[in-house]
Protein backbone atom coordinates (compact mmCIF):
# COMPACT_ATOMS: atom_id res chain seq x y z
CA UNK A 1 0.00 0.00 0.00
CA UNK A 2 2.80 2.38 0.95
CA UNK A 3 4.66 1.58 -2.28
CA UNK A 4 1.52 2.23 -4.32
CA UNK A 5 1.05 5.64 -2.71
CA UNK A 6 4.65 6.60 -3.37
CA UNK A 7 4.38 5.55 -6.99
CA UNK A 8 1.24 7.67 -7.43
CA UNK A 9 2.96 10.63 -5.73
CA UNK A 10 6.53 11.85 -5.90
CA UNK A 11 8.31 8.57 -6.64
CA UNK A 12 8.17 7.42 -10.28
CA UNK A 13 8.38 3.77 -11.35
CA UNK A 14 11.77 4.42 -12.97
CA UNK A 15 13.16 5.91 -9.75
CA UNK A 16 11.65 3.10 -7.73
CA UNK A 17 13.40 0.47 -9.89
CA UNK A 18 16.70 2.31 -9.51
CA UNK A 19 16.31 2.28 -5.72
CA UNK A 20 15.54 -1.44 -5.76
CA UNK A 21 18.64 -2.06 -7.90
CA UNK A 22 20.79 0.04 -5.57
CA UNK A 23 19.43 -1.76 -2.51
CA UNK A 24 20.25 -5.12 -4.08
CA UNK A 25 23.81 -3.98 -4.75
CA UNK A 26 24.24 -2.82 -1.14
CA UNK A 27 22.79 -6.09 0.18
CA UNK A 28 25.04 -8.14 -2.10
CA UNK A 29 28.11 -6.21 -0.99
CA UNK A 30 27.18 -6.67 2.68
CA UNK A 31 26.70 -10.41 2.24
CA UNK A 32 30.00 -10.76 0.38
CA UNK A 33 31.78 -8.79 3.07
CA UNK A 34 30.24 -10.93 5.80
CA UNK A 35 31.28 -14.07 3.93
CA UNK A 36 34.83 -12.72 3.60
CA UNK A 37 34.96 -12.09 7.36
CA UNK A 38 33.57 -15.56 8.07
CA UNK A 39 36.15 -17.13 5.78
CA UNK A 40 38.98 -15.55 7.80
CA UNK A 41 38.55 -18.56 10.11
CA UNK A 42 38.46 -22.20 9.00
CA UNK A 43 34.92 -23.55 8.81
CA UNK A 44 33.82 -24.45 12.33
CA UNK A 45 37.16 -23.55 13.90
CA UNK A 46 36.89 -22.90 17.61
CA UNK A 47 38.55 -23.46 20.94
CA UNK A 48 37.17 -26.74 22.26
CA UNK A 49 38.39 -26.36 25.83
CA UNK A 50 40.73 -24.58 28.19
CA UNK A 51 41.72 -26.62 31.24
CA UNK A 52 43.24 -25.08 34.35
CA UNK A 53 45.05 -28.33 34.97
CA UNK A 54 47.80 -27.74 37.51
CA UNK A 55 48.84 -25.02 39.97
CA UNK A 56 51.71 -24.91 40.42
CA UNK A 57 53.44 -26.76 37.62
CA UNK A 58 56.80 -28.40 38.29
CA UNK A 59 59.48 -25.72 37.82
CA UNK A 60 61.05 -27.67 34.96
CA UNK A 61 57.85 -27.51 32.84
CA UNK A 62 59.07 -24.30 31.18
CA UNK A 63 61.85 -26.34 29.59
CA UNK A 64 59.17 -27.45 27.10
CA UNK A 65 59.58 -23.92 25.68
CA UNK A 66 63.37 -23.97 25.87
CA UNK A 67 63.35 -21.81 29.01
CA UNK A 68 65.13 -22.16 32.31
CA UNK A 69 62.96 -23.55 35.15
CA UNK A 70 60.46 -21.01 36.53
CA UNK A 71 58.67 -21.58 39.83
CA UNK A 72 55.05 -20.90 40.74
CA UNK A 73 53.45 -21.11 37.29
CA UNK A 74 50.07 -22.52 36.24
CA UNK A 75 49.53 -24.95 33.40
CA UNK A 76 46.54 -24.63 31.06
CA UNK A 77 46.09 -26.82 27.95
CA UNK A 78 43.99 -25.09 25.29
CA UNK A 79 42.54 -27.41 22.65
CA UNK A 80 41.49 -26.32 19.16
CA UNK A 81 39.15 -27.95 16.67
CA UNK A 82 41.91 -27.58 14.04
CA UNK A 83 45.60 -28.42 13.99
CA UNK A 84 48.02 -25.59 14.73
CA UNK A 85 50.93 -24.37 12.60
CA UNK A 86 53.81 -24.53 15.09
CA UNK A 87 55.75 -21.85 13.22
CA UNK A 88 53.08 -19.26 14.09
CA UNK A 89 52.79 -20.20 17.77
CA UNK A 90 53.94 -17.69 20.38
CA UNK A 91 52.87 -16.72 23.92
CA UNK A 92 51.94 -13.23 22.66
CA UNK A 93 49.12 -14.75 20.59
CA UNK A 94 47.19 -15.54 23.79
CA UNK A 95 45.46 -13.31 26.33
CA UNK A 96 44.25 -14.97 29.54
CA UNK A 97 41.77 -12.98 31.60
CA UNK A 98 41.56 -13.62 35.35
CA UNK A 99 38.66 -13.17 37.73
CA UNK A 100 40.48 -10.10 39.10
CA UNK A 101 40.17 -8.42 35.69
CA UNK A 102 43.86 -8.80 34.85
CA UNK A 103 44.95 -9.75 31.31
CA UNK A 104 47.92 -12.14 31.45
CA UNK A 105 50.27 -13.01 28.59
CA UNK A 106 51.67 -16.53 29.06
CA UNK A 107 55.38 -17.08 29.61
CA UNK A 108 55.29 -20.15 27.39
CA UNK A 109 53.05 -21.60 24.67
CA UNK A 110 53.95 -24.96 23.20
CA UNK A 111 52.44 -27.90 21.33
CA UNK A 112 54.54 -30.26 23.44
CA UNK A 113 54.05 -32.93 24.52
CA UNK A 114 51.15 -33.66 22.10
CA UNK A 115 52.99 -32.91 18.86
CA UNK A 116 52.68 -36.14 16.84
CA UNK A 117 51.31 -35.85 13.25
CA UNK A 118 47.63 -36.45 14.15
CA UNK A 119 47.78 -34.33 17.31
CA UNK A 120 49.07 -30.71 17.03
CA UNK A 121 45.86 -29.15 18.39
CA UNK A 122 46.68 -28.84 22.11
CA UNK A 123 48.60 -25.72 23.12
CA UNK A 124 50.01 -25.85 26.64
CA UNK A 125 50.05 -22.37 28.17
CA UNK A 126 52.31 -21.74 31.14
CA UNK A 127 52.07 -18.56 33.20
CA UNK A 128 50.77 -16.83 36.34
CA UNK A 129 47.06 -17.36 35.66
CA UNK A 130 45.82 -17.47 39.28
CA UNK A 131 47.62 -14.83 41.35
CA UNK A 132 46.38 -14.60 44.95
CA UNK A 133 42.76 -15.76 44.97
CA UNK A 134 41.94 -15.16 41.30
CA UNK A 135 41.32 -17.82 38.65
CA UNK A 136 41.45 -17.75 34.84
CA UNK A 137 38.05 -17.07 33.26
CA UNK A 138 38.75 -16.72 29.52
CA UNK A 139 41.34 -17.23 26.78
CA UNK A 140 41.41 -15.24 23.53
CA UNK A 141 43.65 -15.33 20.46
CA UNK A 142 44.79 -11.70 20.10
CA UNK A 143 47.70 -11.95 17.62
CA UNK A 144 48.78 -14.07 14.68
CA UNK A 145 48.12 -17.79 15.11
CA UNK A 146 47.38 -19.98 12.08
CA UNK A 147 46.11 -23.46 11.51
CA UNK A 148 48.12 -25.91 9.40
CA UNK A 149 46.34 -24.65 6.26
CA UNK A 150 47.55 -21.09 6.88
CA UNK A 151 44.23 -19.63 8.02
CA UNK A 152 44.17 -17.16 10.88
CA UNK A 153 42.64 -18.09 14.25
CA UNK A 154 42.85 -14.57 15.62
CA UNK A 155 39.68 -13.60 17.47
CA UNK A 156 38.79 -17.09 18.71
CA UNK A 157 37.80 -17.00 22.37
CA UNK A 158 36.55 -19.30 25.11
CA UNK A 159 34.81 -18.02 28.23
CA UNK A 160 34.45 -21.34 30.02
CA UNK A 161 37.59 -22.58 31.80
CA UNK A 162 37.52 -26.02 33.42
CA UNK A 163 38.60 -25.38 37.04
CA UNK A 164 41.45 -26.98 38.98
CA UNK A 165 39.09 -29.12 41.04
CA UNK A 166 37.57 -30.87 38.01
CA UNK A 167 38.90 -33.97 36.34
CA UNK A 168 39.52 -34.28 32.60
CA UNK A 169 36.85 -35.03 30.00
CA UNK A 170 37.17 -36.07 26.36
CA UNK A 171 36.68 -33.14 23.96
CA UNK A 172 37.34 -34.85 20.61
CA UNK A 173 37.08 -38.40 19.24
CA UNK A 174 38.31 -39.12 15.70
CA UNK A 175 38.07 -42.40 13.81
CA UNK A 176 41.04 -43.38 11.61
CA UNK A 177 42.28 -46.36 9.69
CA UNK A 178 44.69 -48.13 12.06
CA UNK A 179 47.54 -47.69 9.59
CA UNK A 180 46.94 -43.95 9.06
CA UNK A 181 50.09 -41.85 9.09
CA UNK A 182 50.88 -41.08 12.70
CA UNK A 183 49.21 -44.20 14.08
CA UNK A 184 51.64 -46.84 12.83
CA UNK A 185 52.49 -49.39 15.53
CA UNK A 186 50.02 -47.91 18.02
CA UNK A 187 47.53 -50.79 17.67
CA UNK A 188 47.77 -54.59 17.31
CA UNK A 189 47.79 -56.03 13.79
CA UNK A 190 44.22 -57.33 14.02
CA UNK A 191 42.79 -53.83 14.68
CA UNK A 192 40.01 -52.80 12.26
CA UNK A 193 39.76 -49.13 13.26
CA UNK A 194 41.40 -46.69 15.67
CA UNK A 195 39.62 -43.93 17.61
CA UNK A 196 41.91 -41.15 18.77
CA UNK A 197 40.65 -39.62 22.02
CA UNK A 198 41.73 -36.09 22.91
CA UNK A 199 41.27 -35.24 26.59
CA UNK A 200 41.17 -31.77 28.15
CA UNK A 201 44.50 -32.43 29.83
CA UNK A 202 47.16 -35.10 30.14
CA UNK A 203 45.88 -38.42 31.49
CA UNK A 204 47.44 -41.35 33.36
CA UNK A 205 46.29 -43.89 35.88
CA UNK A 206 46.05 -42.86 39.56
CA UNK A 207 49.14 -41.12 40.98
CA UNK A 208 50.80 -40.97 37.57
CA UNK A 209 50.61 -44.71 36.87
CA UNK A 210 50.78 -45.85 33.25
CA UNK A 211 47.42 -46.43 31.57
CA UNK A 212 46.59 -50.13 31.86
CA UNK A 213 43.74 -52.66 32.02
CA UNK A 214 41.45 -50.69 34.40
CA UNK A 215 41.48 -47.74 31.99
CA UNK A 216 40.93 -49.93 28.91
CA UNK A 217 37.94 -51.64 30.51
CA UNK A 218 36.44 -48.27 31.47
CA UNK A 219 36.09 -47.33 27.79
CA UNK A 220 32.97 -48.39 25.86
CA UNK A 221 32.56 -47.78 22.13
CA UNK A 222 29.13 -47.82 20.49
CA UNK A 223 29.24 -49.17 16.93
CA UNK A 224 26.96 -48.44 13.99
CA UNK A 225 25.52 -52.00 14.22
CA UNK A 226 24.26 -51.27 17.75
CA UNK A 227 26.92 -53.24 19.61
CA UNK A 228 28.94 -51.74 22.46
CA UNK A 229 32.50 -52.98 22.68
CA UNK A 230 35.59 -52.46 24.79
CA UNK A 231 38.80 -51.56 22.92
CA UNK A 232 41.14 -54.48 22.49
CA UNK A 233 44.08 -52.22 23.34
CA UNK A 234 44.93 -48.64 24.31
CA UNK A 235 47.74 -47.16 22.24
CA UNK A 236 49.75 -43.94 22.47
CA UNK A 237 49.80 -44.08 26.28
CA UNK A 238 52.65 -41.60 26.75
CA UNK A 239 51.54 -39.08 29.41
CA UNK A 240 49.97 -36.43 27.19
CA UNK A 241 46.26 -35.81 26.52
CA UNK A 242 45.83 -38.14 23.52
CA UNK A 243 45.01 -41.86 23.76
CA UNK A 244 44.19 -44.27 20.92
CA UNK A 245 41.39 -46.84 21.38
CA UNK A 246 42.14 -49.84 19.13
CA UNK A 247 38.99 -51.65 18.02
CA UNK A 248 38.84 -55.10 16.45
CA UNK A 249 35.32 -54.80 15.01
CA UNK A 250 34.84 -53.24 11.56
CA UNK A 251 31.42 -51.66 12.18
CA UNK A 252 31.97 -47.90 12.37
CA UNK A 253 32.52 -46.38 15.82
CA UNK A 254 29.70 -43.91 16.58
CA UNK A 255 30.35 -42.72 20.14
CA UNK A 256 32.62 -43.31 23.11
CA UNK A 257 31.70 -43.44 26.79
CA UNK A 258 34.27 -43.56 29.60
CA UNK A 259 33.30 -44.43 33.17
CA UNK A 260 34.25 -41.90 35.81
CA UNK A 261 37.19 -42.38 38.15
CA UNK A 262 39.75 -44.08 35.89
CA UNK A 263 41.72 -41.41 33.98
CA UNK A 264 43.66 -38.91 36.11
CA UNK A 265 45.15 -35.51 35.29
CA UNK A 266 48.60 -34.37 36.52
CA UNK A 267 46.97 -33.04 39.70
CA UNK A 268 45.58 -36.56 40.34
CA UNK A 269 41.98 -35.47 39.71
CA UNK A 270 39.91 -38.29 38.23
CA UNK A 271 37.69 -37.96 35.18
CA UNK A 272 33.91 -37.63 35.44
CA UNK A 273 31.89 -40.00 33.25
CA UNK A 274 32.32 -38.62 29.75
CA UNK A 275 30.63 -39.37 26.43
CA UNK A 276 31.34 -38.00 22.97
CA UNK A 277 30.35 -38.52 19.33
CA UNK A 278 33.03 -39.93 17.01
CA UNK A 279 34.06 -37.98 13.90
CA UNK A 280 35.08 -40.23 11.02
CA UNK A 281 38.37 -39.33 9.35
CA UNK A 282 38.37 -41.99 6.67
CA UNK A 283 35.95 -43.45 4.16
CA UNK A 284 36.06 -46.92 2.56
CA UNK A 285 39.34 -47.67 4.26
CA UNK A 286 40.98 -44.44 3.12
CA UNK A 287 41.89 -41.53 5.36
CA UNK A 288 39.56 -38.59 4.74
CA UNK A 289 40.68 -35.02 4.18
Amino acid sequence: MKIKLLLNGKLSMKTFKKLIFLASLIFGFAMANAQEIENDHPKGSRILSAYHGLDPLPDRATRLCGMAPVAGQDGMPVIFSVQIDAATLSPDAFAVETSAGEIVTPLCATLRPAFEPLELRTVLLIGPFSPEDSVPISVEIVQGLDDVDGRSLRGLRIDSITPLSAGPSIVLAERFAPDAEGLQNECPEETAQAVQLTWEGGVTGPQGARLAEPQRKAVSVLLANGASVTPSFLGDVDPDNVVVACIGQASEAVSVTVLGGFFYDPGDDANPQTEIHVISKYLDGQQAD
